[in-house]
């Protein structure tokens, strides 16, 4: 079965619980926070030095660390998170994923990051 490891820097964002309201008149926007913002940016860069060309197309398997800094974050956040993040680099889209086995929040205060494997 091949496999693709990553291992992406930083403590996990979580996409839905970080949120901010962007406001242009009358009209308001949700808008992931900064904070989720710069940890995908860092995240897509690691994972486009890895690209798997073209996007894998057929289901996957993921297991996923995520060693993170200061509070424990929401594991189910954490795995939607990243499913977006990779979403057009590793997999065309994270519905795909069938699934997070051995995925797992570690906390680790001095090293966090998120070590990725995906089996297909």
């Amino acid at each position: 079965m091949p496999l693709i490891t990553l291992v992406l820097p930083g403590s996990i964002r979580i996409k839905k619980n970080s949120k901010r309201i962007f406001r242009r008149g009358k009209y308001a926007t949700v808008l992931p926070s900064m904070a989720y913002l710069e940890w995908e940016k860092q995240a897509r860069n690691v994972a486009l030095e890895n690209p798997v060309v073209p996007p894998l197309t057929c289901p996957v398997e993921v297991t996923a660390l995520f060693y993170y800094k200061g509070h424990r974050p929401d594991l189910s956040g954490a795995m939607e998170s990243l499913g977006d993040c990779l979403e057009g680099i590793i997999w065309a889209d994270d519905t795909q994923i069938e699934s997070w086995d051995g995925s797992r929040m570690i906390h680790s205060p001095d090293n966090p990051r998120t070590v990725v494997v995906v089996r297909w």
